[in-house]
């Protein structure tokens, strides 16, 4: 299949870094700036990238809190409503229908050893890994490994039950189950796993989240050093983006707040998932 190009959309891309003070349009906008510009099979992969943002209001909507619909999500708590009814129109992900099957069937739910949170993530996880985009896919495995490699790293370091919180089972979850060394064994095939942990056992919790959030801008830019005006430079650009903006709405009082509520909650069973996203907001 040809490949699409974007040179003047992409020539028209503010430039954006991580230690921003502003940006001038919220990232809803930009969003459907990219609807309005990208192809249909295009705009589809950066839905991708979004659909954490869908987790979140499904995980409302099932909880009934209706007041704090997230805009940057594709679906709408009224739109839930009909799809998890008889008049279902099949217009979510199939994952979300697999969801919410388990979660309203008490019997099969009893056996579950994942929080709902983290169930809905590998869920994802599990969705999102099955496409046929190289550079989603890398990305998607990263975040993966480096959400796991951290869960690991924490669970060991609190004395937690890991296994009832690692996302998807893949080689390096594996090794995070089975290996009592530093590195899990993970160093010679995940050359980053060092830094992680170096950054986990930084006391300082926002230089440790900003260095965690520095480690996906690098790795977003290595995957596509190579590529000029492809839909994978406005992928990169839209998770740039969406990290500038988590910083931009994360002053210092609030910084300290939300990573002292983190390591409460990691030490009364945290769900990690919630790394993916500082506030939530981004709008």
């Amino acid at each position: 299949m040809p490949r699409n190009y974007y040179h003047y959309f992409v020539a028209g891309l503010q430039d954006i870094f991580l230690d921003d003070t502003e940006v001038h349009f919220p990232m809803l906008d930009f969003k459907q700036e990219l609807k309005d510009h990208l192809k249909p099979e295009d705009y589809k992969l950066v839905e991708l990238l979004f659909l954490p943002y869908d987790n979140q209001n499904l995980l409302k909507f099932l909880n009934e809190d209706y007041e704090n619909h997230n805009d940057l999500g594709a679906f709408s708590f009224q739109e839930f409503e009909v799809e998890f009814s008889d008049e279902r129109l099949g217009i979510l992900p199939s994952y979300m229908y697999k969801f919410v099957e388990l979660y309203k069937d008490e019997e099969e739910s009893k056996g579950l050893v994942n929080s709902w949170e983290n169930l809905l993530t590998e869920m994802y996880f599990d969705y999102v890994l099955k496409t046929k985009n190289a550079f989603l896919k890398q990305w998607f495995e990263f975040s993966q490994n480096l959400n796991n490699i951290l869960i690991g790293h924490n669970c060991r370091k609190y004395n937690l039950e890991v296994e009832k919180q690692l996302i998807g089972d893949n080689f390096v979850s594996n090794a995070i189950l089975n290996s009592n060394a530093k590195d899990f064994g993970l160093e010679v095939e995940l050359p980053y796993v060092s830094d992680i942990i170096t950054l986990a056992d930084n006391e300082n919790l926002l230089a440790r989240e900003k260095g965690i959030d520095q480690l996906k801008w690098d790795k977003v830019e290595e995957i596509t050093l190579f590529d000029y005006f492809t839909i994978e430079v406005v992928l990169t650009y839209t998770i740039k983006l969406d990290i500038a903006y988590r910083w931009l709405e994360l002053d210092e009082e609030t910084g300290r707040e939300m990573f002292a509520k983190i390591i409460d909650n990691l030490k009364s069973g945290f769900e990690f998932p919630k790394e993916f996203a500082i506030n939530g907001k981004n709008k």
